[in-house]
């Protein structure tokens, strides 16, 4: 196509498809290549593109109404599939006008091509990406030549390798001649050598204009700067109670174990079939969280009666109930959308709707000091208090904030045995964790994992604990296909690998592997997720695998952690609403306190779950994978968690949070840049101070807090 007549295409293609393919040069570029490729004029391409949409289901047509990228592929590989049908008819009729050497017709020879050309796609599930089967010589005396067929035959033309590879998006955003399967003065010998290109990490990958090997950004390379040459090693970043000194020692090399890990965890509760939820179990298990939370603020708050908010009445009522926002347009519910479900029991499960005071008269009590205010969101829930005046609406005059759990509380022997005796004999407790991906984008040499491995052998912690995905299911890499090695290889030769050092160089140190929904070496897809397979991942023997989410003690200390990333979920769904604090506390003398991440931690904390929103977002759903029906293990029963481990795409940070030390260690490895992880130092208790708790005459010993932020040193570093 001649400069001229692609001008002339452009300005027609605008004309009738508006500004989605004006303001996109992709989706031109992609325009331009269908009316090359197959020889049509903008105006076919328009109505074919309206009886493509015509063709297709009310709620998918309202969809792929706006002309997009991926629907001008939809359309290209239907378009695709008729040119095929009209070629395999051009050779039927062709050889079954062609006579026999005996006289006799070969409209049956024909027929039976006909049908073996179409195995190839059978329906079109294959969208194009099978192998074209070769069309039949013609005779020389007897056939007879269709130009137009010819050049639309797949075995021909010259959409056939993009139609066959699969694409994957650039990282550095989609270009126009990424979407030019024909030659392009990017093409040259190079590329033309072998139909097999050799990715950096020495693996196989496809290489075609709409490969990676291929494309312009492939071509090109990135401009990152290797891994090894990364600013700034092993630095440190921040520090949580910098006046707690640093463990400078690590544990004895040769040297047992000096911690106790406990697990209550069974792994028959967690290794469930998944998929087989049943709509009444998910109503069951929604309604009985709404009950336990109903106890909960009784307890706290000495309510002797809930009421049910449907009932109309002139007196303020305290309910309870679960916020749900039905689907708007927008990213995020309003205030004025908001609905209140009631349990079966308190309001036979009816919903009302919401309506808040104004912030001048709406209270809120039991929050955190200084915050005048509240957050809401999906799923949450919530006690209120207000009234019902008529109209299907209930009035909120205060919401009551949920209690924090009590505190984690041992006796003053057990304690004094954990820490002062013969095992740590007073020295203090070193945990290191790093939550995946655990290598870069660009390779899968987990170089990240790596150089994580060499801090681990040069400090020896008395705890190591990984948090996957190992195997990322979203890595360029293995999306697009490009591996020539299973993954369950993968991980023995880059994890179980690596962790067998660890522990060969430190064989006191206890290695924790924490799955995620992301991981492609997981059986378990669903969340909450059960733990890794240890003999068919080649793990050592003596490395410990937990489920995700759980609770487990090192020593007294008790871990939480959830490897699902509910914090930028929670930052993405929360609606925050202004209150007036119905107790202020009178040493803030008015002040404001502003602190987002922390009001996200006590979603968590607060709601005594793991991942307290119902439903999950849409578009971070395939991350989570909920399984509703086995709530109770999201539940976080019992006291409140020592340590809160909650990894996120969000800035790392440690916080102090409700007297719970809370850890975001970010991901060890981002996109083509080292990430961060975390080292926690936990010194034990003054000796003297477990001493006097202990019992004299009466055979009962104190039982005291074991105040771990108080005497924790967190750090985060970057690798």
């Amino acid at each position: 196509m001649s400069g001229s007549a692609e001008e002339s295409a452009k300005r027609e293609l605008g004309s009738h498809f508006g500004q989605p393919v004006n303001d996109h040069p992709d989706v031109m570029a992609e325009c331009l290549s269908i009316l090359r490729i197959y020889h049509l004029t903008p105006a076919d391409l328009f109505f074919k593109y309206e009886a493509f949409l015509m063709s297709r289901p009310s709620g998918l047509r309202a969809k792929l109404a706006t002309v997009t990228l991926d629907t001008l592929r939809e359309l290209r590989a239907e378009i695709q599939r008729e040119q095929q049908a009209k070629a395999v008819a051009g050779m039927a009729a062709s050889t079954s006008t062609s006579v026999s050497p005996a006289g006799q017709s070969a409209r049956s020879a024909a027929g039976v091509r006909k049908g073996k050309g179409n195995m190839g796609d059978i329906g079109g599930f294959l969208e194009g990406l099978s192998t074209p089967t070769r069309p039949p010589k013609p005779r020389a005396s007897t056939s007879h030549n269709h130009p137009s067929t010819q050049a639309a035959s797949p075995a021909n033309s010259t959409f056939t390798p993009s139609s066959i590879t699969p694409h994957r998006p650039s990282p550095a955003g989609p270009a126009a001649s990424s979407y030019r399967p024909g030659p392009s003065k990017l093409s040259s010998g190079a590329l033309l050598e072998t139909p097999i290109g050799r990715a950096s990490n020495g693996l196989s990958a496809p290489s075609s204009p709409t490969s990676p090997a291929g494309s312009p950004t492939g071509l090109s390379p990135q401009l990152t700067q290797p891994f090894d040459l990364r600013p700034q090693p092993h630095s440190l970043v921040e520090t949580l109670n910098p006046h707690v000194p640093v463990m400078r020692e690590g544990v004895p090399p040769g040297s047992k174990p000096r911690v106790v890990l406990s697990s209550t965890a069974d792994p028959k509760n967690w290794n469930y079939r998944y998929m087989f939820e049943k709509i009444s179990q998910r109503s069951e298990a929604l309604d009985e969280s709404i009950d336990d939370y109903a106890e909960n603020i009784k307890d706290a708050y000495g309510i002797t009666e809930l009421g049910d908010p449907h009932f109309v009445s002139e007196e303020n009522i305290y309910t309870v109930g679960r916020i749900l926002s039905p689907p708007t347009d927008t990213s995020k519910a309003t205030a004025s959308s908001l609905i209140l479900e009631s349990s079966r029991l308190l309001g036979a499960g009816k919903r009302i709707a919401l309506r808040f005071a104004s912030p001048n008269e709406l209270k809120v009590r039991g929050g955190a000091p200084g915050v005048k205010g509240f957050g809401l969101f999906p799923g949450c829930l919530a006690c209120v208090k207000g009234r019902n005046g008529g109209g299907g609406t209930f009035v909120v005059e205060e919401v009551l904030l949920p209690a924090p759990s009590a505190l984690a509380q041992s006796s003053s022997s057990e304690l004094l045995e954990f820490q002062h005796g013969d095992k740590l004999s007073g020295h203090p407790i070193s945990l290191m964790t790093a939550a995946g991906p655990f290598t870069l984008e660009d390779d899968l040499n987990y170089a990240p994992l790596s150089a994580l491995v060499d801090v681990v052998c040069q400090e020896r912690p008395d705890v190591l604990l990984l948090l996957g995905p190992f195997v990322d299911s979203q890595h360029p890499l293995i999306v697009s296909g490009a591996v020539t090695q299973a993954p369950n290889e993968i991980f023995r030769n880059q994890v179980s690998r690596r962790l067998q050092r660890v522990l060969e160089v430190s064989p006191g140190t206890v290695v924790i592997l924490i799955p995620s929904v992301r991981d492609i070496v997981s059986k378990h897809m669903a969340f909450p997720q059960s733990m890794l397979d240890k003999d068919m991942l080649g793990l050592p023997k003596r490395v410990k695998v937990l489920p995700n989410p759980c609770t487990f003690s090192i020593n007294e200390v008790i871990v939480a952690l959830s490897n699902v990333d509910v914090l930028f979920h929670l930052r993405r769904e929360e609606l925050y609403q202004r209150a007036e604090e119905a107790e202020p506390d009178v040493n803030m003398h008015g002040a404001e306190v502003k602190d987002a991440m922390a009001g996200l931690v006590r979603h968590v904390l607060g709601q005594r779950s793991f991942y307290p929103i119902f439903p999950p977002p849409e578009a971070s759903a395939p991350e989570v994978n909920l399984d509703v029906t086995h709530y109770p293990l999201l539940k976080m029963i019992g006291p409140a968690p020592d340590i809160l481990i909650l990894p996120s795409k969000l800035k790392h940070f440690s916080k102090i949070v409700d007297s719970t030390l809370v850890i975001n260690p970010a991901y060890l490895a981002r996109a083509h840049t080292a990430g961060t992880f975390a080292k926690v130092y936990l010194h034990p208790t003054a000796k003297s101070e477990l001493e006097n708790g202990q019992s004299d005459n009466t055979g009962l010993d104190d039982f005291l807090e074991h105040q771990v932020w108080d005497r924790a040193r967190s750090e985060v570093w970057r690798i």
